[in-house]
């Protein structure tokens, strides 16, 4: 389905979100698709048999389903999402799937994991965290990991440098993808404190705070980012 959301005054993943999820993305993420192909092809390399998958903040499941389509067999998932229309839209999508848990609920509400994790995937989901809550969550998240295991963080970044350039450059690629300007200002207006980006160094920061002794940036396009922080 095409977005054409129309947001409320504050930014909500409703049922209308949820049905346009994909195609919002598609069109809202500058270099979608290579972003979702390195999250893959980075996760797989930290997964082991026999321990647990986590998405924290799976929206509709997008990020992890080519996961349980390799994976079902020895690894089980654990997804997370706030949001009940989320919730809702990653058990349909995973009904017939008896390794995937969809849980409601925030992060911290299903720490510690019941069983360790070898890979833990937090796309575009911690940016609408309260900020004061970010380091606690991005360190248990490291204490549920097994050693060696990663987490696999994307997110929206506050540049140092130029971020009027970027987020110009930004809107000019949404208006190419078919959004107007009334649809792109209502959306601004929507996440403001809703959504709250960081400096790329300052999430950095933090996951060396919570104790990852190798962190790597393999992606990066306009103002977001997405590291790979390994146990």
């Amino acid at each position: 389905m095409r977005d054409n959301v129309k947001p409320g005054e504050k930014w909500e993943f409703n049922e209308d979100v949820a049905a346009c999820f994909a195609n919002m993305l598609e069109r809202s993420i500058p270099d979608y698709k290579s972003m979702r192909a390195l999250v893959y092809k980075a996760g797989e390399r930290f997964i082991r048999p026999d321990t647990l998958v986590v998405d924290v903040g799976c929206s509709t499941g997008l990020a992890v389903e080519p996961f349980v389509e390799k994976y079902r067999d020895q690894n089980d998932f654990l997804l997370i999402d706030s949001a009940y229309a989320m919730v809702e839209a990653s058990r349909q999508r995973f009904m017939d799937e008896p390794s995937v848990t969809v849980r409601p609920g925030y992060l911290w509400d299903h720490l510690p994991f019941a069983d360790p994790a070898s890979l833990v995937l937090s796309v575009l989901s911690l940016q609408f965290m309260p900020t004061s809550y970010r380091q606690k969550m991005i360190s248990d998240i490291y204490d549920g990991l097994v050693p060696g295991g990663a987490l696999i963080l994307v997110e929206k970044v506050v540049s140092e440098n130029l971020d009027e350039l970027m987020v110009q450059m930004y809107y000019e690629m949404k208006r190419e993808n078919g959004y107007t300007e009334e649809q792109i200002m209502e959306k601004r207006r929507s996440l403001e404190n809703v959504l709250s980006p960081l400096k790329p160094e300052w999430n950095v920061d933090m996951l060396r705070t919570a104790g990852f002794r190798e962190v790597g940036m393999f992606w990066r396009c306009l103002n977001f980012c997405g590291w790979i922080a390994v146990k």
